[in-house]
Order: C-alpha cells, then structure tokens, then sequence
C-alpha cells in the first residue's frame, strides 16, 4: 500500500504524523505522493480560520487529482468540527486527537488495511520503522507531552487537546533509544506545553530531569528542546541548560552541551533570555 501523509501546523503535529508514519512503514506501506497514494493522511491545525480554510483546500485538491484516493483526517480540526470535515470527498475516517496515536491500527482491526493493500507489489521495509532519509527528513521529532491546562482566552488548544498528558519518561528515553539506534542523530523534543512535562504524572518527573538525561546521553546526538514559555524557565530549569551552554552562531538559539537546544523565540523571547540573564548562568542570547 502507498501513503502519503500531509502536516498542518505545529511540532506537535509533526511529532504525531512521525508515529503515525512509523506504524504504516511497519505494516509494509510505502510513502509516495500524495497524487499516487491509497491512502492520505490528512493531520490538522485549527488555530486560525485559515488553518481550517488549507485543510479543506489540500483535501479537495488531493482527490482531483487522485479520485479513487482515501483520505483519513485527524488533528484539531477534525476533532474540532468533525462534521465540517465529514462532508469532504473522499474521507473515510475521521479520527480526534484523542484516538490519534491508535489510527492506524484502528485502520488495520477494520479491514482497511489488508494483506494484500499492504504487500501487494510493495517494495516497502515491512516490519521497519523510520529511519533517517525518510522522505528527505533527517531529524526526528518526538513528542513527549500533549495537552494543555491554561486557559488562555485566544487559544483553542485546551478544548481540541484536552487536558496536559505526559509520557512517562521510561518511555520517552525508550523511544529515544530506538531512535539513535535506528540512526537518528538530531532529535527535537515537544509538547503542546512542554514546560509542563511530568506535573501531571505525580512521581517527580520533571522537564529538567528529562533535560539532564538527554544532556548526559552516551551517543554523538543533538537534542533540541523546543518553545518553551518564558513562565516555565524557572530557576531550575535555567540552571541545568545554562550548565552545558554555549553559544550558537545562528542567533536564535542557545545550543547546550550534549546537543540540547534551548528555544527562545516563542512568545516572549526577550523575556525567556532575560530569565536567564537574571539567573546569571549565560548573557547575551538574542531576543
């Protein structure tokens, strides 16, 4: 079977359609075009107007050119107004975010994924899963909390994402591990609020304990640690990534020793490099 998956909006999304890549890659699919696919894979953003408006245009487009084409839709928008998405052609599954991580063995249990769709005159890695050159990517993106518990009056994220969720950090240096050894060697870790990580898991897991452990990682690997908001960079978190900084010739960035990353253009990026100003661990990151 031929897929195609096509990415709207954030790191978050990105990291999602990675997982949702990886499973049919294991099932025997091979990526194409989305001209020539079964199966398309639509992931979502809803975070404007105009984010809803390109959904809706790609699905059309798509099945002009790729008429007997099936086309499953997930992400925010398909959570947010599925019946919106229900009436595009060719749509055969929609799937809300919270079913996102199970779709494509949700696709398999009814029949949609056969044996023949998914060997028949594939030259695919059946029982692979990604590795670096997949479609023209060499870094993975791997989310490791999703959710949000703000109620930031201009923003939909709580109501299409629910409630902060993380993964248990077993799992997520699990599938880091996974990662390297399939030859991965630029890693970007994100979450919808990734300042959050582990508060919801009650055992004492923290983004710096996560940090700390990818920064003393065996491997030649560069880790990024992506948007974190200038109210997440406390004290502790400042202290453990100004430890391994220095500075990164592209400007917008800090990078860390061990190859994290530590972002700080989003939102207030003035105000997350003066966090660590104010801390005295590293001056003169750009805003």
């Amino acid at each position: 079977m031929k897929y195609s998956i096509v990415t709207f909006g954030c790191r978050v999304n990105q990291a999602d359609s990675f997982a949702i890549e990886e499973e049919l890659r294991r099932r025997g699919a091979v990526n194409a075009p989305p001209e020539d696919a079964d199966l398309v894979v639509i992931n979502t953003c809803s975070v404007t107007a105009s984010a809803d408006q390109g959904a809706r245009q790609t699905i059309r487009r798509i099945v002009r050119s790729n008429p007997d084409v099936k086309v499953v839709v997930t992400g925010c928008y398909a959570t947010r107004r599925p019946d919106d998405v229900r009436a595009l052609p060719n749509v055969v599954r929609i799937v809300g975010n919270d079913a996102k991580d199970s779709i494509v063995g949700a696709l398999d249990a009814d029949g949609e994924l056969t044996t023949a769709q998914r060997f028949d005159g594939a030259e695919g890695p059946c029982g692979r899963g990604l590795e670096p050159g997949v479609a023209g990517r060499t870094a993975l993106t791997l989310r490791v909390q999703t959710g949000c518990d703000e109620t930031c009056s201009y923003c939909i994220i709580p109501r299409t994402r629910g409630a902060g969720r993380s993964r248990p950090l077993g799992e997520v240096l699990r599938d880091v591990h996974r990662a390297v050894d399939a030859g991965y060697r630029e890693i970007a870790v994100t979450g919808v609020h990734l300042g959050s990580y582990g508060r919801d898991l009650g055992n004492g897991t923290t983004l710096t304990r996560l940090v700390r452990q990818l920064g003393d990682w065996p491997d030649d690997v560069l880790f990024r640690v992506s948007s974190l908001e200038p109210m997440d960079c406390t004290p502790e978190i400042v202290a453990t990534i100004a430890a391994w900084i220095r500075h990164d010739p592209g400007g917008d960035e800090a990078a860390v020793h061990g190859g994290v990353f530590f972002r700080t253009h989003r939102g207030h990026p003035r105000a997350a490099s003066g966090c660590i100003d104010r801390h005295g661990h590293h001056r003169g990151l750009s805003g």
